[in-house]
């Protein structure tokens, strides 16, 4: 009986510790975490996210794992030969070119977006295309138009999610006169959200329950970088209301029958900023939003990211606008869009999931 014992408990500290070696933390080369990885196997298929430290809770015992992030550069690794189970991303170094300012009527900005839906089974929808924004200077008013191309794991799939999600999709990979940044601040006035220091000059968002987000300034470069997940500070402002009304009134409060759990929604931004810190509407250099959460009926996780690249900007008049708008009308293939991400210099895809991407577009093209 204590010989069984003690295999059982040697057993059971095998697995524990087997357990703890799936944690895998993501860095920069300052050794500072990236929140909002997204993790997938060789297939494509979701392995998880990483939280605001850059952890991956448990790498589900997928050995090579791959890493993608909008800011980052693809990185594939086996954590067997990982140190300390530490992965190293490299920066993207995405920029925008420069912008002469010229005395016209609007401002237009061209963002490329492309959107992967992955849940245990790998990628089940892609969505990609073109915005063509502008903003008029004096009236204050956006307006944009999106050319798209998108495939789904099956016919049905791909009309039912493009129509459900699809001008979602679209109008996220538009440009905003409010940047998350700003949006931070006003519920830091209203005493929501606090800012704190943290390592290497950055810069701690929390609420009075957890940390739910960073921000990383640098005047010399020019750029900021904020990245906040918006769906955890919803649930801790409606968890916070709900108590006190049950407090009040003494009575506990019905809460809805969630068919899905969001667990991530990390909204990531890139922006200029001049040596005062400002930024104007063209400065978006780039965005990522990434959502994960777990299916309740079919048991299932997954993860939608969405990346956003700004590739072109000028000032210009409505004539010319009009004509842009015209030589811009055109039917988009996968092939157009590849050639515009060379073109722009846009970071690639991750091998993994380019592979789980064209198996899209061939199996509709064979169904």
């Amino acid at each position: 009986m204590v010989k069984k014992l003690l295999v059982f408990s040697f057993l059971l500290i095998l697995s524990v510790v087997s357990l703890k070696a799936q944690r895998v933390q993501v860095v920069d080369t300052d050794g500072l975490p990236i929140a909002a990885v997204c993790v997938t196997n060789e297939k494509g298929a979701l392995v998880g996210s990483t939280d605001h430290d850059g952890w991956l809770e448990d790498a589900k015992g997928v050995k090579h794992l791959f890493f993608s992030h909008v800011a980052f550069k693809p990185k594939d690794v086996n954590i067997d030969t990982i140190p300390s189970r530490c992965v190293v991303m490299q920066d993207e170094n995405f920029q925008l070119a420069e912008l002469e300012v010229k005395p016209k009527e609007l401002l237009y900005v061209q963002t490329y977006y492309r959107c992967i839906y992955v849940c245990d089974e790998g990628p089940i929808y892609f969505r990609a295309g073109v915005v063509d924004n502008t903003y008029e200077l004096a009236k204050k008013k956006i307006s944009s138009k999106t050319r798209s191309v998108s495939r789904g794991m099956n016919g049905f799939m791909r009309f039912v999610l493009s129509t459900l999600v699809g001008h979602y999709i679209d109008e996220w990979a538009r440009i905003d006169t409010a940047t998350y940044y700003s949006r931070i601040l006003k519920h830091v006035d209203k005493g929501n959200l606090f800012i704190t220091e943290g390592p290497s000059g950055r810069r701690l968002v929390s609420d009075t329950i957890s940390v739910l987000g960073y921000i990383d300034e640098d005047l010399q470069a020019g750029q900021r970088i904020t990245n906040f997940d918006k769906w955890t500070y919803k649930d801790h402002l409606e968890a916070t209301e709900a108590a006190a009304k049950e407090a009040k009134t003494g009575k506990k409060q019905k809460q809805k029958k969630e068919k899905y759990s969001d667990e991530n929604n990390s909204n990531y931004e890139v922006y200029n900023i001049d040596e005062n810190g400002n930024s104007r509407i063209d400065d978006l250099v780039m965005r990522q939003i990434l959502a994960s959460g777990h299916f309740k009926r079919t048991d299932q996780d997954y993860i939608i990211l969405l990346e956003t690249y700004t590739i072109g900007r000028d000032y210009i008049d409505k004539k010319e606008f009009k004509q842009t708008r015209k030589e811009n009308e055109v039917e988009m293939d996968i092939n157009e869009l590849r050639q515009l991400e060379q073109n722009h210099h846009i970071p690639p895809l991750a091998p993994n999931l380019k592979a789980a991407v064209d198996e899209l577009f061939k199996k509709e093209l064979n169904d």
